[in-house]
Order: structure tokens, then C-alpha cells, then sequence
């Protein structure tokens, strides 16, 4: 990755206080467009991103095709849209094979897939006809027209259509699609490597008996999943010695392997952690406090080349944080081309009486028996409530200063896609 240094001289490092919107713009102006590709086979590429634009040079499909199990028919002029015709069977044409020419007036038993003789201009549905009993003939009752069930050649994709576009995250259907078209190797970007590890006495691994004043890291296996739920390279180096040394060390070897280093809590201003010390000292790294709730805190920045994500410690807030900011960074920096979160639009089933200064992005669940569907409120809204982004099907979005009674419309993100 070729990551762009951070100009902490920006006057948005100046504000106390940053919008999430400010945030977000600054975050994707800082991150870099991949520059490592490789080649895959179609086995291997789900998931990853396409690094350039696939062209088609064939024609799908190849040449004219029966769409229909039935009988490719011939037809003559005067028998077009008359009823009660018949016509000689003459040639039988299975998928993977060529029939002969039809001379006028005659029919082929076809199937699905088959390609459409010479001298064949319709196909009828075998349900549509009798066949006779000696198996030579078949008798039509409704009016024939041109073209019926057939596929022409090129109808789902033609020479040199662009089929696929560079940026995209290859879905089942992306690969297929390739694969239709003779493909069998894509050319992707790298997988992004993002390193991680964690800090804090208080830190204990689940399995392991608590003592009083610990608790267990869940922000740990949280943001591992995240990072390989977006097809991430995790290296994760799990809790290290709380110390600046160890910090250091830890920083030192990740940055020189990674693209993107992260961790979760200690760097907020004025706390005492060893992480923002550590990366001041290998790099730079800026911090903000963003006008929202939860995750106020938020840490950018550089060791070497490798970019710097802190999030938030409380564990709804760095989730809500990776979600808001983390995940279209990363996103861009995989090179997909459709990095921002996508919003949809929900009516509340809740008041909001009392304005507050922050934009507050709320756990909900949705209620689909109305149109746009309503969200009902979690109860319990702390960051710390982590069983609240369980429940909740997603969240939306209150803007600053604002009250508002039920029904209200409003911004919402959905979980369903921000773990994707």
C-alpha cells in the first residue's frame, strides 16, 4: 500500500470537536488506493476485489438457443398464426449437439440449450403440442408466431461488453458470470494485512477466572472478526506486556508487515496508556474527539508506512466506530469502489424529547409491518451494553440538537450490511 502522510497541520485537527461527517471526509482523504495485484483462480476469488474490468470475447450465448424443452419447427409463411397445423418430426437435437437443416414445413425434437437449425425460425413448448402415436408427428392447436422461445446469440452478453467492473467485491454471481464468459483467472488487489494487539492489566482471555477489577477482552475477538468478516489478513499478536517497550516492539513488527495497524482503547487525550506514546515516538498520530455518542474518541495516524487506527475502548463504541469510520477506510483501501455505508430510511416508534449536542447513533430493532418499517429503541443505550448490538438489527441515526415524536423519519444503518 502506498499511504499518504498525514498533514496533522489541517484545520480539521484544529477543531475540538469534529463533526462525524468531518471525520469520515478526512479518514477517506487519507486512505490509499491499493497498488498489489495477483491473480486467482475463480475458486479462489470470492470475496476479493477486482483490480481491473473484465471484458467479454465471446458472445453469450454463442449462437441461437432453444430456451424451452419442446420442438423447433419450421414454419411457412401461410402457416403463421393459424391453428390445428401439423409437421413431420425429422431430426432430434439433445444440448451439446447440432441438428441438420429443417426444410419448411418440418420440426425437431429440441431441448433446452440446443441450438436452433438452419431453416428453424420457432419453437413450441412441448406442452403446447400432441406428438402422434407412432412418434413421427406433431400436432399444433394455437397460432404459431416468429421467434418463440428462442434465445439469440448474444442476448445476455455480447463481444467486448465490459461484464465486470474494477473496484467490485466479487459476489457468487460475479463469479459465475465470469466463468460464462471462458474466464477462468481474475486479476484481484492483495488482501489487506492489518495488524493487531492489545494492552491493559485489566485484560483477561476468556477461559480464565476473573479476579476482582478484570474483565474479560472481548474487544479482541470483536475486532478480529470485523477485519476478516471484510476478507481482511489479520496478524494479530493478542495481549502484550503493558509497557512501552512492549508497545514499541509490538508497533515496530507490525508496521513492518502490515498495511493498517489497530487496537481499541488507552489512546484517548489524556489518558495513561503506553499506545499513544509508542506511536508518537515511531510516528505521528493524531486524535479526535467527534461530536457523537457513542465513540467520541477516535485515533489516526502512521507507524512507517503502515496506517493507525485506535478505537475507542467501551466495547459498543469501538464497534459502532469501526462500523461508522474503520469499515469505509478499510473498504477503500482494499479498493472497492463502493466504500461508503449505505442508509436506508426508518420511521421511529419513539419520542426523542430531549435534544442533545452529540449525534447519537441508537440501537434499534425493526418492525416491518409498517412502511417505511419502524424502529423500536433498545432500553438500554450505555456503550457499554454490548448485548444491545445483539439485539439490534441495526442503528439510527439522530442528528444533533434535534427532538422529535414518533414517526419521525430518519437515517438507518443496517447491521446486516456493516458486517458484511
Amino acid at each position: 500500500m502506498n499511504n499518504q502522510a498525514v498533514k496533522c497541520d489541517s484545520p480539521v485537527f484544529n477543531q475540538s470537536l469534529l463533526s462525524a461527517d468531518e471525520a469520515l471526509e478526512f479518514l477517506l482523504d487519507a486512505s490509499a488506493a491499493p497498488e498489489k495485484k495477483e491473480s486467482v483462480s475463480l475458486d479462489n476469488s470470492l470475496g476479493r476485489i477486482l483490480a481491473c474490468d473484465i471484458h467479454s470475447t465471446i458472445n453469450v450465448p454463442g449462437f441461437d438457443n432453444s430456451a424451452m424443452d419442446g420442438y423447433a419447427i419450421a414454419l411457412n409463411d401461410n402457416q403463421l398464426l393459424q391453428k390445428n397445423l401439423s409437421f413431420d418430426i425429422v431430426d432430434r437435437i439433445p444440448a451439446g449437439s447440432t441438428g441438420n437443416e429443417l426444410n419448411k414445413g418440418c420440426a425437431a425434437r429440441i431441448f433446452t440449450g440446443a441450438p436452433i437449425p438452419e431453416g428453424a425460425n420457432t419453437v413450441i413448448m412441448q406442452e403446447e403440442c400432441e406428438v402422434s402415436n407412432d412418434g413421427n408427428r406433431i400436432e399444433t392447436w394455437r397460432p404459431l408466431s416468429l421467434g418463440e422461445n428462442i434465445r439469440p446469440m448474444g442476448n445476455d452478453i455480447q463481444t467486448d461488453d465490459v461484464i465486470l467492473r474494477a473496484g467490485l467485491q466479487l459476489k457468487p454471481q460475479d463469479v459465475a458470470l465470469t466463468a460464462s464468459v471462458g474466464v477462468a483467472e481474475l486479476e484481484v488487489f492483495k488482501k489487506l494485512k492489518v495488524g493487531v494487539f492489545f494492552t491493559g492489566d485489566e485484560l483477561v482471555e476468556p477461559g480464565n477466572a476473573l479476579n476482582r477489577g478484570e474483565i474479560y477482552n472481548s474487544n479482541r475477538y470483536a475486532l478480529v472478526a470485523l477485519l476478516k468478516q471484510l476478507n481482511c489478513e489479520v496478524i494479530n499478536l493478542g495481549n502484550i506486556k503493558d509497557s512501552l517497550d512492549s508497545t514499541c516492539k509490538a508497533l515496530e513488527i507490525l508496521a513492518s508487515a502490515c498495511d493498517l495497524i489497530m487496537t481499541t482503547g488507552g489512546v484517548s487525550v489524556g489518558e495513561e496508556d503506553h499506545v499513544k506514546p509508542a506511536v508518537e515516538k515511531l510516528g505521528k498520530l493524531s486524535l479526535w474527539r467527534i461530536k457523537m455518542k457513542p465513540g467520541k474518541p477516535l485515533a489516526f495516524g502512521h507507524v512507517g508506512k503502515a496506517a493507525f487506527i485506535g478505537l475507542p475502548g467501551n466495547p459498543v463504541s469501538a464497534m459502532v466506530t469501526f462500523f461508522l469510520f474503520a469499515r469505509p477506510f478499510i473498504k477503500k483501501m482494499q479498493g472497492v469502489s463502493n466504500h461508503k455505508n449505505q442508509t436506508t430510511q426508518v420511521q421511529t416508534n419513539f419520542d426523542w424529547r430531549r435534544p442533545r449536542p452529540r449525534r447519537e447513533f441508537v440501537r434499534v430493532k425493526l418492525d416491518h409491518s409498517t412502511i417505511p418499517a419502524s424502529a423500536n429503541l433498545y432500553p438500554k443505550q450505555g456503550s457499554d451494553v454490548l448485548s444491545s448490538v445483539v439485539w439490534a438489527d441495526g442503528l439510527v441515526e439522530i442528528p444533533e440538537n434535534s427532538t422529535f415524536s414518533q414517526g419521525e423519519v430518519l437515517n438507518y444503518y443496517s447491521l446486516t450490511e456493516l458486517t458484511q
